[in-house]
């Protein structure tokens, strides 16, 4: 099974000693083996639906798996499901070990941030996929863009609130990021490492 060539850019390593060296609590190792595990399900999903990968590229905003050709719609959403689905599995069966209720939550909250309907997440992947599926390519991409939209409002309002409220700026950095993705693609700029867009 060919996985593709492995890539990981500066941001990703300056991003993992930052995190690393404001670990109190172990708990960057736990989120490290669970993106690992969330990307393994996709790969494994991509793999066993008879895609092939051409490289996986780790960045400061996550792993990006480019395809060497595209996949269906069907396809793309399941292989889009897997990683938070392997991720929910994680959670379940972590859930009643004491020793790994950190691990179990760890994996809870990335398979829910990334089920979230929005952009290249896999929830909005998924999302755009079901409705290409069911009513055509253009459809989708009107629908999935104005909920990209809302959610990236909804995020950087909430992401506002809660840096005012008590410092805590994680969720106004990803709204930024949402709302960064939700712009390239209103301008039409072409996403490469987005699985199926090429």
């Amino acid at each position: 099974m060919g996985f593709g060539r492995l890539e990981a850019t500066g941001g990703f390593f300056l991003l993992l000693a930052w995190l690393n060296y404001l670990d109190r609590s172990f708990l960057v190792p736990m989120a490290v083996l669970g993106c690992g595990a969330h990307e393994l399900g996709h790969v494994l999903a991509i793999h066993f639906l008879g895609g092939s990968i051409k490289r996986i590229r780790l960045t400061a905003c996550g792993a990006e798996i480019i395809l060497a050709q595209p996949m269906g719609y069907w396809q793309e959403g399941v292989s889009a499901l897997a990683g938070p689905g392997v991720n929910l599995l994680l959670a379940l069966v972590c859930c009643g070990c004491g020793r790994w209720t950190a691990f179990a939550g760890l994996n809870l909250a990335l398979a829910l941030f990334n089920l979230f309907p929005a952009g290249r997440l896999d929830g909005g992947r998924a999302l755009h996929c079901t409705l290409a599926l069911l009513a055509g390519p253009g459809p989708a991409d009107w629908l999935c863009g104005c909920l990209s939209g809302l959610c990236a409002a909804a995020a950087l309002t909430g992401g506002v609130i809660l840096a005012g409220i008590c410092g805590n700026m994680t969720l106004l950095l990803v709204s930024l990021w949402l709302a960064a993705d939700f712009l390239r693609q209103r301008l039409k700029i072409k996403d490469k490492f987005c699985p199926g867009s090429k």
